[in-house]
């Protein structure tokens, strides 16, 4: 029984440890000219774009994985390749102007980075139809 301890536990603090992840340091960071942009008044079934530009001020290459948007009328396009510390790259939001009336939409952007994911928001106010009626019909 003692013999069958001593090769156990040392077994099984072997497997443990070659379980554990590995913590990698990762100094990649997100810096944008702005986080809010305001289209202010949009004419209505117009597409409206802004292209958010941002550097990577960090020691690593910067990995956008994915952009959500809160609603499927904002549709974002992004840099999808690594980029370098100290380049830049932009994300382009076009906002799908369907539905008169005051917007404000936020987009979330997931990196490699600690302070993922950054946050960024479009609003405006789309104009009304000149003759609303004929729309609703």
């Amino acid at each position: 029984m003692n013999i069958l301890r001593l090769f156990l536990i040392p077994m099984l603090v072997l497997a443990i440890g070659s379980c554990s992840t590995r913590n990698t340091k990762n100094d990649s960071c997100i810096h944008f000219e702005n986080t809010k942009y305001n289209f202010n008044e949009l004419p209505y079934k117009r597409e409206a774009v802004y292209s958010f530009k941002f550097t990577n001020p960090g020691k690593s290459p910067l990995v956008i994985f994915d952009v959500k948007t809160s609603c499927g009328c904002t549709v974002p396009e992004w840099t999808k390749k690594p980029v370098k510390p100290n380049d830049s790259g932009e994300i382009k939001i076009k906002y799908e102007a369907d539905f008169p009336g005051m917007f404000h939409k936020e987009i979330s952007v997931y990196f490699n980075g600690k302070d993922s994911p950054a946050k960024l928001t479009i609003k405006g106010q789309v104009e009304y139809p000149a003759d609303l009626e004929e729309e609703i019909k």
